[in-house]
Order: structure tokens, then C-alpha cells, then sequence
């Protein structure tokens, strides 16, 4: 399933693997806590994001810039 969500005027995909969209709003309470805690670095890895999975109860993001990816537990 997948679905896209808009953030800073920008539209992410969004990837559900073994789970469903009932993980969107602990996965928006996740982005909006990590953006408050980066906003004095430079550099926020979620305004890079690219696209997003979200495997079982973790959240795997893409970025743009780098070829690392950042996992996040939901719960």
C-alpha cells in the first residue's frame, strides 16, 4: 500500500510493508518531534527526506542526500 503525505509543502511517498495506515498519525507525531529537536542543526534529516517505509512498527526514511538511511521505532 502507499500513500503520500505533504511536509513543508512537499509531497514524501509513503511505503507500508506488513503494516497499514493506521501508523500515519505516530508516524506525523515522529516527524514533528524529530524537526523540533533539529531546529538549531543546519542540516534536518527530515527536511531531506525523500521517501518513507514503514516496516512493521519502524519507520525507515530516504534522504536526498545521503546514502544512509535513518530507522525510527513508531512505538
Amino acid at each position: 500500500m502507499r500513500t503520500e503525505l505533504s511536509i513543508n509543502d512537499r509531497k514524501i511517498p509513503v511505503s507500508f510493508i506488513s503494516s497499514d495506515q493506521k501508523a500515519i498519525p505516530q508516524l506525523l507525531n515522529l516527524l514533528n518531534k524529530n524537526r523540533m529537536k533539529d531546529t538549531n542543526m543546519t542540516s534536518s534529516p527530515t527536511l531531506d527526506i525523500e521517501r518513507i517505509e514503514i516496516i512493521g512498527n519502524q519507520a525507515v526514511l530516504h534522504s536526498h542526500h545521503s546514502e544512509k538511511v535513518i530507522e525510527l521505532p513508531l512505538y
